[in-house]
């Protein structure tokens, strides 16, 4: 899709005041082919100009630029669109992209266990979501009810579940009571309450180092070592903030970014989650390239990433990729938006 350019491509990547402008990803023909570039506009804006004349984005002039946060967006006197904050049109279907994540990770996820069961290897999937109530909210009565990200995640799983080369992991088990054990969330829950009176979640923000989020963060770290035991059915674990650095269990082989990372930190963030060296039944470290391998699915190529961290690394460490030998390493394999696959080895002896 991404170079797909029969119709507007436009995303709002951030507005302001004083005076109001807005930054937009937008769709450019220059120098005889098209390009996607960032530019800046301002209310009356002709689109049509900005994208170098392209006839598809006639009829785009900027009405409104609204600055209100958490409201933040543009619209046009033309054209019926409506862009939020971080939304696009002419681009991906966002729920249907992280379907296809979702999917792809339960998929990596039952693979793993077809290898790693047999050696006494609990197999471990981490999501990141961008909001709680995208997972779980509650209704009036304070009942918990699913996310879009929660239903989408079973009608997948209990599609991939029914291939018959899957069949030897679920031996004498109710297929749909597992549905339902095998992925829970860990949020942060806003001690204030609604007009109604119910309990609210909190989308944490900054470092999110609330009371709320502490309280999330040592019930994992209490309860972590249990995943690893074959006794637990708990397998996908959404988290939204209270998995941050310094929180890490051996047998995260799979991380799902459903959230949007733009900061590089967190990205490292995240990818340390899973950067253990596997433990088995008995609690011994399994080594091996043939154990340790985590596969990012990515929602945003992680390029300049992987490519910053080895440099890093190889400054720190005096070591060559490639040609590193005598050294335990966890490997990573990250599946970019395009579905290239990348390779980033990292040193998890000292980890």
């Amino acid at each position: 899709v991404k170079d797909g350019y029969n119709k507007a491509y436009i995303k709002l990547l951030s507005v302001k005041n004083n005076p109001f402008q807005a930054k937009i990803e937008i769709d450019v023909f220059e120098r005889g082919s098209v390009k996607r570039k960032i530019k800046t506009i301002r209310p009356g804006d002709n689109l049509y100009e900005v994208s170098g004349n392209r006839n598809i984005c006639e009829g785009y002039i900027v009405n409104d630029i609204y600055c209100e946060k958490g409201n933040e967006y543009i619209d046009f006197t033309s054209r019926p669109d409506v862009i939020a904050l971080n939304q696009e049109i002419g681009g991906v279907n966002q729920d249907e992209f992280k379907r296809l994540q979702i999917r792809k990770t339960i998929e990596e996820h039952l693979e793993k266990e077809l290898r790693l069961t047999s050696k006494g290897l609990k197999v471990l999937s981490l999501f990141f979501i961008d909001k709680v109530a995208n997972y779980r909210s509650y209704d009036k009565e304070g009942s918990p009810e699913k996310g879009k990200y929660a239903r989408i995640f079973e009608e997948e799983y209990r599609e991939l579940i029914k291939k018959p080369k899957y069949r030897t992991l679920f031996k004498d088990v109710d297929l749909e009571t597992e549905i339902e054990c095998v992925h829970n969330g860990y949020f942060a829950i806003d001690k204030k309450k609604d007009a109604k009176g119910e309990q609210l979640f909190k989308d944490s923000k900054g470092e999110g180092k609330t009371i709320a989020d502490e309280s999330a963060y040592q019930l994992i770290m209490k309860d972590k070592e249990k995943l690893l035991s074959f006794d637990s059915k708990l397998k996908f674990i959404f988290s939204h903030s209270a998995l941050k650095e310094g929180w890490d269990n051996p047998n995260v082989f799979q991380i799902c970014t459903l959230n949007e990372t733009a900061s590089e930190m967190k990205k490292r963030q995240e990818i340390g989650r899973g950067l253990r060296i596997a433990v088995n039944q008995d609690g011994e470290r399994v080594h091996g390239f043939d154990v340790n391998t985590l596969t990012v699915m990515a929602n945003e190529s992680y390029e300049d990433c992987a490519d910053a961290l080895q440099k890093e690394i190889e400054q720190e460490a005096g070591i060559r990729f490639g040609v590193v030998e005598d050294h335990t390493f966890a490997n990573i394999v990250i599946l970019d938006d395009k579905e290239n696959e990348m390779y980033l080895g990292v040193d998890a002896s000292e980890a």
